[in-house]
């Protein structure tokens, strides 16, 4: 069972699967750890808070994502 390690609030974690909660952790601590994933090579880095909360919420996107099983379509 995944640790609720980042503080989502406990409403949403209860409604998350064991997979989708794994996501969230997986996610979340590879954005952190890679900073150079977020933003353009020729712009300067963005902050820690705004590489914060971009992490947080694609952690989240993906975690609803695995969860509701979503298909996207690209154009």
């Amino acid at each position: 069972m995944a640790r609720n390690l980042y503080r989502v609030s406990k409403k949403q974690w209860q409604k998350w699967t064991a997979q989708a909660r794994h996501v969230f952790n997986a996610v979340y601590a590879f954005m952190l750890d890679n900073p150079q994933i977020v933003g353009f090579p020729e712009k300067p880095m963005i902050s820690p808070r705004q590489r914060k909360i971009i992490a947080w919420n694609s952690a989240w996107i993906a975690a609803d994502a695995s969860d509701d099983n979503i298909q996207y379509e690209y154009a």
